[in-house]
């Protein structure tokens, strides 16, 4: 953590003065305030556990699967990464297992239902003329054999030539397809009102779903125990504003904290120092309250650390950096951030609130005289 000194000599190299100048940025008059960025995520590996009859058509080996006497005793091994994707883990009660003979069929083949185990179903024997579908088929005596008195006429657009029609024998006058009788056999059954049943091809019999025609299934008392990730995101700028995130960079001496396990936060931990801030494993030991920037990360993140039902492990993966605020009663339009990092701390200058709100009314103010001076020349 900066001191007062480092803050206001990077201030002061902010604003090109050098750094041994106190008269440029002088200590009396500012005001320094202390803020923390956090940012990174909490994950859980959530398991639930469910017990249930499981079906299989046929034969089944279930050697391959563990079986477990008390689903909520049974030993899983926590995940080495609580981040892992949804995993399924399914398991047999011990002497639950138990194979039938299907009893509703007769070696997997049971009855056709759409003809009743007879082989075929009903036909038509005769189908509509394909030339002329019944109508016109014979333009003297329409089919019936008696020859009406005014012939009808041909249909509009015809080019088929007529030929003489086997029913009442008029020339030039029937369909050239069904010669006058408006229908013809059916290609299918060949008039005989019968055809193979399309469900089961003739046979009388189909495969039996329930078993896959195996005349045979097995059933068990299964458990389930699924683990899938679950993901609270942490990102918290203390009093200041949602950009400031933006302000900073990688290079910036962030802290980081990665630790696995139940315990979110262990009473000890250990600098690792790796990266331009430093790392913390916090399944090692010194003392936390030695970092007072690590005992607030700690403190903001506890309300977020309580268990879940079905937790069976956590990992907390976050990255903190102390962030300096500083105003001067000299410098009253002027906010300074001093965001630590190597080789020296980066200064950033934003607008002071009192300054943004000045902004704004002068902003109104110019609204308000356009609209009055446009008013007055209509």
């Amino acid at each position: 953590m900066l001191s007062d000194d480092d803050i206001l000599a990077a201030v002061r190299r902010g604003l090109g003065a050098p750094g041994a100048d106190d008269a440029a940025f002088p200590a009396a008059g500012a005001h320094i305030t202390r803020h923390l960025l956090l940012a990174g995520e909490i994950v859980r590996c959530v398991e639930t556990r469910t017990e249930g009859t499981a079906f299989h058509a046929g034969t089944r080996d279930l050697s391959d699967l563990p079986e477990y006497d008390d689903l909520d005793r049974y030993p899983v091994p926590p995940p080495a990464d609580p981040g892992a994707a949804r995993s399924t883990l399914r398991l047999v009660r011990r002497g639950s297992v138990a194979a039938h003979a299907c009893s509703t069929c007769t070696n997997g083949r049971k009855p056709c239902a759409r003809c009743r185990g007879a082989g075929d179903v009903a036909c038509r024997t005769h189908v509509p003329c394909a030339g002329c579908e019944g109508r016109l088929c014979c333009l003297a005596c329409e089919g019936t054999g008696k020859r009406a008195r005014e012939a009808a006429d041909r249909p509009q657009g015809e080019t088929a030539s007529r030929v003489r029609c086997r029913k009442c024998g008029a020339d030039d006058a029937a369909c050239g397809k069904c010669r006058g009788a408006g229908r013809k056999k059916c290609g299918v059954c060949g008039g005989t009102a019968s055809r193979p049943c399309p469900d089961c091809a003739g046979g009388g019999t189909v495969s039996h779903d329930f078993c896959a025609g195996t005349g045979r299934y097995v059933e068990w008392t299964e458990g389930v125990v699924v683990r899938e990730p679950v993901v609270d995101t942490v990102e918290e700028s203390s009093d200041l504003p949602a950009r400031a995130f933006a302000w900073t960079n990688e290079a910036d001496a962030w802290n980081r904290v990665d630790h696995v396990g139940e315990d979110a936060f262990p009473p000890d931990d250990t600098d690792t120092g790796s990266g331009p801030g430093t790392r913390t494993d916090l399944t090692e030991a010194t003392d936390l309250t030695q970092d007072t920037d690590l005992a607030e990360v700690a403190a903001r993140l506890k309300p977020r650390l309580g268990f879940r039902d079905g937790e069976v492990a956590r990992r907390v993966r976050v990255r903190y950096l102390s962030l300096a605020r500083v105003t001067h009663d000299d410098h009253p339009d002027r906010v300074y951030v001093v965001i630590p990092g190597r080789p020296a701390p980066r200064v950033v200058t934003v607008r002071s609130p009192r300054r943004a709100w000045r902004l704004a009314a002068l902003g109104l103010l110019v609204l308000v005289a356009v609209v009055a001076v446009s008013r007055l020349l209509t």
